[in-house]
């Protein structure tokens, strides 16, 4: 318990003055008598004062001494300090940030926040709401305001960190935007080792975690040249101090590259060595630091970066003699416009053809236009230029058209999609929905000097890798639409083996959000992916617990920062209700006596 005034405490000082009081008042009580003759000669020895005799029982003097203590105690405003938080509906946010990964809290900075959370849910009056809040790399409202304990229980437990640094201001504002009752309360368990925390009303910090002691490997990419494979490896050390950290890449369970790093403290080393053979490389460093999860990575290099092609048409020199170069998964020629065998195929490329409608799919689309898209022709435009095209785009990275004639191109008309190069009318336009990704060149190559430039194998790379390349490479938490083509589901293997199905939703694979680091594989009857979710950012691995915000209005973190999860629960009013029973209690004794006391 605390006191809010503990000076008013002094007025129980009072107490033996109102003692003092009832030993001096005047005790008479009437008797009829014959005769006052004796008592006026006996007046002398019968004084009413005696301050020195015994205090008698007195139910009455018992009242008075209670209601005054009572209102000095009120006075003081005493709080009683209870496990919990006081007041309406709550609001659980919790961090999913890497570092909360971090084991120097038993079991880990995570464990012990949802073990709150947890407890607190337990300790719900009936009629209180609880929701959930997660501060991923995207805040999410998992669970809006219920009373149901178990479907509260059951979000907090599926619960787990992800491989990225989370937002988490942003899911503190989202939960300030909560409908909450009045007195409701926003609860946040975070370490705070990121900046710019948002001080919010009613928001309680719950700071978890005691050490920065972290080194992780923030980057590993592995890319082809001429020369060969290089790999690229970057560690970042969160601790103050120097650490030397043995490296060790494997490939097939063999290992390739073996190093120790040295690294400054609260700095970064980069390391660059070459790999050979195709597949996924693994990297580890042995460090025995807080977060042993940052201590993996993976990256691949895939020896058919470019996926199998299926090319639809009368016959196309260009096209042929270059896809016998690039390094495609497979490629096939076929006349036959039968989309129920596209299905095998990552691309689809449809050259000078009349297709009816396209199921879903990747295409890129030479002088043809399939009538379920948004574009349409309408006639032929004579000799349009390049003269804007995006070069920011993956597809027309490295690629210079500024040259490129064309004699002929359909003159075409966008609904929807992009237009990525063109003049008058556009000249390649792009398109992804429903399942579908498609490239339109709006002339046929025989029309133009394109294939004598430089930049055909290039832009038919891009496109190729663009439309169902092999490799995808992502942050943890992105989101992640695959066109489906012909499948309707795919099987989808994480980094530790485990096999789920993927289905298909209007000829799209939607991916579940892919939390962990790693290489993930899915896979059709037309082949395998690999999905490379990239090592946690910088950020994610900086594990220093910082300080949460200044309460609302207040000028200091609060004393409730680390320690228990306490909250003070107001005695005064019980204080007043005390001292106005007594008062009553005494007061109908009183009125009920004729003689006095007894």
């Amino acid at each position: 318990m605390s006191l809010g005034a503990p000076a008013a405490l002094w007025g129980l000082l009072a107490i033996p003055f109102l003692v003092l009081l009832y030993l001096l008042r005047v005790r008479r009580r009437e008797h009829p008598v014959s005769s006052i003759l004796l008592w006026q000669r006996s007046a002398p020895t019968l004084a009413a004062y005696r301050p020195a005799r015994r205090i008698e029982r007195s139910l009455l003097l018992l009242l008075q001494i209670l209601a005054a203590a009572a209102v000095v105690v009120a006075l003081a405003r005493p709080t009683a300090i209870v496990r919990g938080v006081e007041g309406g509906d709550l609001i659980l946010v919790l961090d999913l940030s890497l570092s909360m990964r971090a084991r120097d809290v038993a079991p880990t900075r995570f464990d012990r926040a949802r073990d709150e959370a947890l407890d607190l849910i337990s300790h719900l009056r009936p009629g209180r709401r609880a929701g959930i809040v997660a501060a991923g790399p995207t805040p999410q409202v998992v669970l809006p305001l219920t009373g149901d304990h178990a479907t509260l229980v059951a979000a907090l437990r599926a619960l787990e960190p992800w491989d990225a640094a989370g937002d988490l201001g942003g899911a503190v504002l989202a939960a300030g935007e909560l409908p909450l009752s009045r007195g409701g309360r926003i609860v946040v368990w975070t370490d705070a080792a990121r900046e710019g925390l948002p001080a919010v009303p009613h928001a309680t910090y719950r700071i978890v975690g005691t050490s920065a002691d972290n080194v992780a490997i923030t980057a590993f990419r592995i890319a082809r040249d001429p020369g060969g494979a290089e790999a690229l490896l970057r560690l970042d050390n969160f601790d103050d101090r120097a650490r030397r950290v043995p490296l060790d890449v494997s490939h097939d369970r063999v290992t390739v590259y073996r190093d120790t790093v040295d690294v400054p403290g609260g700095g970064s080393r980069t390391v660059v060595f070459p790999v050979a053979g195709t597949g996924e490389f693994r990297a580890r460093i042995t460090t025995h630091d807080a977060v042993p999860e940052d201590d993996v990575a993976s990256a691949v290099l895939d020896p058919a970066p470019l996926p199998a092609v299926l090319l639809v048409g009368e016959g196309n020199p260009y096209l042929e003699r270059l896809l016998r170069v690039l390094p495609v998964a497979r490629a096939a020629a076929t006349r036959s416009l039968d989309p129920a065998a596209w299905g095998s195929y990552g691309v689809v490329i449809l050259d000078r053809v009349a297709p009816g409608p396209v199921p879903p799919g990747n295409y890129l689309l030479i002088a043809s236009v399939p009538p379920n898209l948004p574009v349409s022709a309408a006639g032929e435009v004579r000799g349009p230029e390049f003269r804007t095209w995006d070069r920011t785009d993956p597809v027309l990275q490295f690629v210079d058209l500024s040259s490129v004639r064309v004699s002929r191109a359909l003159a075409l008309t966008a609904d929807g999609g992009r237009v990525l190069a063109g003049g008058d009318a556009p000249l390649l336009w792009a398109f992804e929905g429903g399942g579908t990704r498609a490239l339109l060149l709006a002339f046929a190559l025989q029309d133009s000097d394109l294939p004598e430039r430089v930049a055909f194998p290039v832009l038919l790379a891009n496109s190729l890798a663009w439309l169902g390349g092999g490799p995808i490479e992502i942050g943890a938490g992105e989101r992640l639409e695959i066109p489906a083509g012909a499948a309707s589901a795919a099987e989808l293997v994480d980094p530790a083996g485990r096999r789920g199905t993927v289905r298909a939703i209007d000829g799209a694979f939607l991916l579940p959000a892919l939390t962990r680091a790693g290489v993930y594989h899915l896979r059709t009857e037309a082949g395998a992916r690999a999905i490379t979710v990239r090592p946690a950012a910088r950020p994610a691995g900086r594990i220093k617990p910082g300080v949460a915000p200044a309460p609302s209005g207040a000028g200091g973190q609060g004393p409730e920062a680390r320690g228990p999860l306490l909250s003070q629960v107001p005695l005064w009013p019980w204080c007043v209700l005390g001292a106005v029973a007594a008062v009553a209690t005494e007061w109908a004794i009183a009125t009920r006596r004729r003689g006095g006391d007894a």
